[in-house]
Formats: C-alpha cells, structure tokens, sequence
C-alpha cells in the first residue's frame, strides 16, 4: 500500500509541471476577469476591436446554423449573402469552435471568453510539454516559462482575435513534432498538428510555416546524422499537411480573390520603420499593445528573458553553434519587425493593414526556449556573467528608453521594467554568490530557518526568483491584457429586436413573402444582421464582394476595403436592395416612405412603402444609359430616375449653412433630407432635430450620404462633427413623386419567389417588355443560373450583381449556390488523410 502511494505521488509529482503549465495562466487570467468586473463577475466583457464588431456575429451565426440547420455553404444574414464556407475557414475553423453546441443561446459572449482563456491556457500546456520532451527534464520551472510564453505580448495585444490563438496553442506541437520527424523518424505529431494549425487559421499557419522552414535547417545543421531521409519526410508531410487543409484553404482563396485582399505588391525599394534600439524597448513589462498602423511589435514575454538571453550567449555549457544559430534567428526576428521587405514576407505577401507583428508569438518562443535552457544550464553561468548580463539588459533599457517614443513606451513602463530587473539581477547575483562561495552563516534568520547552506539559499532564491517573475507576468497581463466593454449595453435590445423580428417574419408570412431583408437606422455593428438573425444589405468582412462595395461607394452609400452598408440609401437604392423593414430605437420615425408596424421596448419596426422583390426587371436602355461611374452620388441617383421615368430630379439642392463644428438646415417645406459633405477626417457627427430626434453617424470620413431622416416644415436641423472642425455639407430634399416614378417602373415586372433556401432560389416572372433580370444577389463564383430549365452564363449589373436577359413571355428562373472550389478541396482532403493512413499502415506492417 504504501508503495503504491509513493508511486502515486511520484506520477503526480512528473505531472505537476506540466498540470501548472494550464492552470497558471488559467487562475492569472480567472483572476484579471475579476478583476476587470468580466462577466458574471461584473457587467463587463472582453469584447473587443473584431471580437466585437465580427467573432461575436458570426460565432452567434454559426451557433444557429449547427444547433437549428441550414446550409453550411451560405448565409444570408451576412451581407446581401456570403459565402459560409470560406468565412468560416477565415473567422470560425477552430475545431474547439463546435462546443458552441453545448453553449445557451444568449451566453455566445462568455462562451468566447472561456475559449480565450481555454486557448491561451492550452498555450501554456503545449509550450510547457515541448520544454519537457525537448530538452528531456521535467524541471518545475517549465511551468513558469510557460506562463510567459502563454501571456506574452501577442496574446495581451491580439487575445481579441479569437482565431488567431489557435495557432499560438499548436506551434510549440508544430516544432516538437518538427524535431521528432528529424531525430526520430515520427511524423505523426508533425502531420497532425501542422494539419490543425493550417485549418484553424490559414494566414497566421503561413508564419508557422516559415519558421518552421528556417527551424528545420537550424535543427537538421545539429543532426546531419538523419540524411537526406530528413528533408523527404519533411517535405511531404509538410504537402500533405497543406494538402489536409485543402478542404477550406482552397474555396477560402478563390473567395479572397473577389474581396479587398486580391492584390498582391511587393515592395519596390526596401525601408525600415523605426529604429531597432527602440522597438527593443517593447520588450518592457507593462509596455501599452500596439495595433496601429506605424508597425511597433508586441514583443514582450517577460523582462526576465532579457538577462537570460544574455546568460546563454554567456554560458559555458552551451556550444557555440547553437548559441550562434538562436542568436542570429533572434536578429532576424528583431530585424524583420522593421523592415518593410520581410515584414511583407511574413505576412503572407501582404502589409498588415494595422495589427502589427503577427509572428510575435514566435519570436516569445524562440526567446522562452533559449531562456529555459539558460536556467537548465545556470551550472555553466559564472558570477561576472551575472554582472555582465545585468549591466547589458539595462543598459539596453536605458538606451531604447531614449530613442522611443513616449506614446509607444511610457515611463511607467521604464520604471516597472528597472524595478523587475533589479530583482531579478539581485536574485541571481545572490545565487550565483552561493554557488560559488562557501557559506556556513550567511543568512541570520529567514522565516524559520535559523542557518542556511549554499544549497538552501540557492533553493531560496529560486523561489524568489519565479514568485517574481509570476508577478510580473501577471502585473503586465492585467495592466495590458483583455481590455472590456459593457456587456449591458451590448446585449440590452437583443431580446426586443428578437420580438420586433418575429413580428416582421408573421406578417411576411400573412402576405406570402418568402424573402425580405431587414435595416437599422443606427446598427450596434455592421453585422448585426449574424448577431439578431436576420437578412440584411451590410456587413463588415474581409472576405465580402469588393464588387459591391464599389457599387455602393458609387450612389453614395457606405464601402470600404472589407465593408459595404447601406447607409445612406435613397428609397429607391433601398428598394432595389429589397429592404421592407427597418428597425430605430424611437418611435418618430413614421412618415411618407415607412409606416410603424411593431415595437418591443425602446426597439420599433417600420416598413417600408418602397420594397422589390429579390428580382425586377430594367429596360436594356436604361442600363446601357446610366453610366453612373462618371457622376457623383447623386447625379448617379437622380439619372437612374430620370430613365425610369421621373419628369424632375429626385434629389433637389436645399438650402444648408457650415460654420466650425457644426451645420445647419431651416427647413422651408416638408421633405426627407439627405446630405453630402466635403472629404473629411472627423469620425463621427451627431444629428439634433428640433422636435427631439437624435441620430449618431460613425465613420464619416468614410464619405457617405447622410440619412437625416424625414422634417416638417419650420423644423431646424443641427449636425455636429465630433472634431469642432468646419464641415460644408450640401443638403437635398427627396422629391417623393420622382422616386414613386422610378419605382413604379421597376415594380411593373418582378419575380415572384415559389421558392427559398439558403443555397436555392426559384421563382417565375412574366416578361411584358423584354430586358435584363435582376437580383439583389451579390454576383459571386458560387451561383448557377438556370433560366426555363436551362443553365444560363449570368450577366452583371453594376459590377456587382447577377442579371439575365429576358424575352417576352412567362419564365422560371432559378439560382443555385455551391461554394466553389469546395469539391475539390474536399477531395485533396481526403487524399492527403488517405495517403497518411495507407503510409502508417506500411511501416506498421513491414
């Protein structure tokens, strides 16, 4: 009995290290939840930059499509629609990503800090299990460099991206499995992990994949015993690896090849962003996450490393190729953080369009590993090394201090920073100290010890030493790590727009409308229609059609590089998009093109006079006519409706007065007003209407129509910028009878739906005067066109979406939608896991 004890604690004592490894960063960032007043600990939540405005809709998307149905290939509650499939390999392929299944309806939020947590804590497990298999001792203090490597500055800056950490969590696997394919001939670890990696996050496996390149040659250079046997392995499972992800990576790219990602330009001379001394600097504990767009690396994973760095290019033990291979990957890291070319190269042939570094976890690895290995070897570290080290780290400090910017290095973070690394020189030197002197009485009294042996004040000191450099982690982590955003205010409509939505969907059902998209005048984000779950005209993706965003920046409605949204759409543009209902947060929003149909709370629905179906017929002429490329928005829109028909303008000039800070219209007679504005940089304005009306617009530097809503006459509108800059705006009255006009003509020949699903559409219409079809349907690779049973090559209006051409006559039409370039993938897939089977089974079996 009592063996079998001293055997169960001896296995519990092995499984310590690695046990502490997840639940260190676990209980740190438990703690900073608390802390921070996270939900349920508060009425706070991580939200944060994309997790709030794309991984919370989309995750809530996903969640409905795997718990209640619908096809994994299309969604129309992003966007005019979107491909699902290559959106989920870029936003949602986590395989953890499938326990939404366990997850209740309305806590999508806490699931996704619980995955945070999960994943950076599995960080530490996976980092801490390569320390141990790597360098083969389960010393107790893998645990702590795995708590660095798990709260290190690219987990502070980037714990938001939800999608990004999984390839954080796998690399430590990656590279154990890398080296195992060289010295061992095991390739499983190697295939499986990398396989994972590139399937959860294609974008950030590529930098995985690079540094595996370079940390292949390292590795074989110190086992050239393993031959030529080494880089075969290593090149076909590395193939077969990419091969497994073929199944996403494969309709992700043909999909990115119609978004604002197209482009590929590499650099045409070679620049550096900053000076290498100071981006050193962010080395510091407490160092402010940098996401913008001047470039600055969040490199910290803890002061310490600084002087074990240093001790190991010091050390006695180490050999000097392995000192000279890590030093210089060190440099190249440091270097290419800075240099335009290779920063480009790392990121996948492309410039971050701001969150700076993404390889930065990486580089934690690298410094971590070297680190670990100078505390296992502290045997070769000599006492003057500590005081050559010591000085070296501060002074490097000291020097980066004076070439950084106070806004990327603040003196608070200097001062924590010199007060860690005094500890940590004090500690050592105390250490090192014992170990080369003999001590009979050094320390009077410490706690209970009354005398201490070398041995003890060693013991002691490493103590210390790790209780400070947990300290530290979790300081930086708290200060820099998991900025919140009131959970209130995101979830408190959630439950009205459900009920204002079910109302919409019971009176589409009373008419028999299969199809109808849905409208806010002021959305919490451009993807709200993923987040409540309905079908809208805007989104905010980097996978959208770029097509439409130029389409919509052309009639003056909001677009950009990974956005489109309808701001701005004239009734006739919202017409044309099939928009019937719209949701505001106030009851005065009835008048001559929308009547109130439903309300829940503070959350009304409103339904609009002018609505078409998903397709409506326009004359060739009229198409062939408006060139609206070569005028501004709305000369765009006031010829459109001159070719339909309307006798006047249908947006007429008001009068407008701009001074600083602000704008102001009388109105003279009762009209629905828009507004242009000079090219600005103000963020946002704010809307005041003499009767009581409020309304925000974000992101106007953007450049679209302002929607301000319908005024009596006698009404005064104010509209403040957020800068106190002068903003000229040019107001417009919509003139209703020229709109009517227009709409009316469209409305004469529509189709009307029989049928609808997510990856289907069919419907009839009777052609009266030939022309083109056309559906509000974004025009993407996906779509097949079947015109009278027969599979038609679709033309383009706008640019942007699917049309036909039409004779007179009654026709069905139908649209099919399979995402493209899925098949195929999926067969490579398959493949590649085949081949992988059928070569285990041969070694097994000879």
């Amino acid at each position: 009995m009592k063996r079998e004890k001293k055997l169960q604690n001896q296995l519990w004592k092995e499984r310590m290290p690695l046990i502490a490894s997840f639940f260190l960063p676990f209980f740190i960032l438990t703690v900073i939840c608390i802390l921070h007043d996270v939900y349920p600990f508060g009425e706070q939540c991580i939200l944060h930059i994309d997790m709030y405005h794309q991984y919370c809709p989309f995750f809530t998307e996903l969640m409905d499509k795997i718990k209640h149905g619908g096809s994994m290939f299309y969604s129309w509650n992003i966007g005019l629609g979107a491909d699902f499939i290559s959106l989920y390999a870029y936003y949602l392929a986590s395989p953890l990503n499938w326990l939404l299944l366990l997850c209740p309806q309305n806590h999508v939020i806490e699931f996704m800090t619980l995955l945070v947590i999960l994943k950076i804590s599995l960080a530490g497990l996976f980092f801490g299990y390569y320390l141990k298999e790597h360098f083969e001792k389960n010393h107790a203090a893998i645990s702590i460099f795995a708590t660095a490597y798990a709260l290190c500055g690219f987990s502070a800056a980037y714990a938001w991206d939800i999608m990004w950490l999984d390839c954080m969590m796998l690399a430590p696997l990656v590279v154990l499995g890398l080296e195992q394919l060289i010295k061992e001939k095991k390739v499983l670890l190697y295939y499986i992990s990398l396989s994972l990696c590139i399937i959860s996050n294609y974008y950030i496996a590529i930098m995985v994949c690079i540094f595996q390149v370079i940390w292949f040659v390292i590795t074989w250079l110190e086992n050239k015993e393993t031959g030529i046997g080494a880089w075969i392995r290593f090149a076909i499972y590395s193939l077969l690896a990419g091969g497994t992800g073929a199944i996403l990576i494969i309709p992700e790219a043909i999909t990115l090849g119609a978004s604002g990602s197209q482009n590929i330009s590499f650099p045409d001379t070679m620049e550096w962003y900053f000076n290498i001394i100071a981006e050193l600097g962010r080395h510091s504990v407490m160092t402010e996450p940098y996401t913008g767009k001047d470039h600055w690396p969040n490199i910290y994973c803890g002061v310490f490393v600084l002087l074990l760095f240093v001790l190991y290019l010091f050390n006695r033990e180490i050999s000097w190729k392995k000192k000279l291979s890590r030093g210089l990957l060190a440099a190249f890291f440091v270097i290419s953080f800075s240099n335009n070319i290779l920063d480009f190269i790392w990121h996948g042939m492309h410039f971050p369009d701001s969150l700076p570094g993404r390889q930065t976890f990486l580089y934690a690895f690298l410094m971590l590993a070297v680190s670990y290995e100078a505390f296992l070897h502290f045997k070769g570290t000599r006492f003057l090394d500590v005081i050559a080290a010591g000085v070296a780290s501060v002074g490097l400090m000291a020097v980066s201090y004076h070439f950084s910017d106070g806004t990327i290095l603040g003196e608070s973070a200097a001062t924590a920073t010199y007060v860690f690394l005094g500890s940590y020189i004090v500690v050592l030197l105390i250490y090192f100290y014992a170990e080369e002197c003999i001590l009979e009485d050094v320390v009077k009294k410490i706690g209970k010890i009354k005398k201490a042996t070398r041995e003890e004040l060693k013991k002691i000191m490493l103590s210390f030493g790790c209780a400070a450099m947990l300290l530290e982690l979790f300081f930086n982590y708290n200060v820099t790590g998991f900025d919140t955003t009131s959970r209130t205010a995101y979830v408190k409509s959630m439950d009205d727009y459900h009920a204002v939505l079910a109302e919409a969907e019971n009176q589409a059902q009373d008419k028999g409308i299969l199809f109808y998209r849905t409208e806010e005048l002021e959305r919490k984000t451009k993807n709200d229609a993923a987040l409540y779950g309905y079908r809208s005209a805007t989104q905010f993706s980097s996978l959208m059609n770029l097509d439409v965003s130029h389409f919509y920046q052309a009639v003056g409605m909001e677009g950009g590089k990974n956005f489109y949204c309808v701001n701005g759409a004239t009734p006739l543009l919202s017409a044309m998009m099939s928009l019937r209902y719209v949701i505001a947060d106030n009851a005065m929003e009835a008048n001559p093109i929308r009547t109130l149909v439903a309300e829940s709370g503070n959350t009304y629905l409103y339904e609009n006079k002018y609505v078409l179906p998903l397709g409506f017929m326009m004359d060739e002429d009229v198409i062939d006519a408006w060139d609206y490329s070569d005028l501004d928005e709305i000369e765009a829109q006031n010829r459109l409706a001159e070719l339909l028909g309307a006798d006047e303008p249908m947006l007429t000039e008001i009068p407008s007065e701009s001074v600083v800070g602000e704008s102001t219209i009388d109105v003279q007679e009762d009209a629905y007003i828009f507004a242009t504005y000079e090219s600005t940089t103000v963020d946002s304005m704010t809307e005041e209407i003499s009767d009581g009306r409020t309304k925000s617009f974000t992101k106007v530097s953007h450049g679209y129509t302002l929607d301000l809503g319908y005024c009596t006459a006698g009404t005064q509108v104010r509209i403040k910028n957020s800068n106190e800059e002068r903003v000229n705006i040019t107001a417009y009255a919509l003139n209703l009878d020229a709109a009517d006009t227009a709409y009316q003509t469209l409305n004469e020949q529509t189709m009307e739906m029989t049928s609808f699903s997510d990856t289907k559409i069919t419907g009839t219409i009777d052609v009266k005067k030939e022309g083109r079809l056309i559906f509000a349907v974004a025009d993407d690779a996906g779509w097949k066109l079947y015109v009278d049973g027969e599979q038609t090559d679709p033309e383009v209006f706008g640019e942007a979406f699917i049309s036909t051409y039409l004779t007179e006559g009654t026709h069905t039409v139908e649209l099919r939608y399979r995402t493209p370039g899925f098949m195929v993938g999926a067969g490579v897939s398959l493949a590649c896991i085949l081949i992988v089977i059928l070569i285990a089974w041969i070694k097994r079996h000879h």
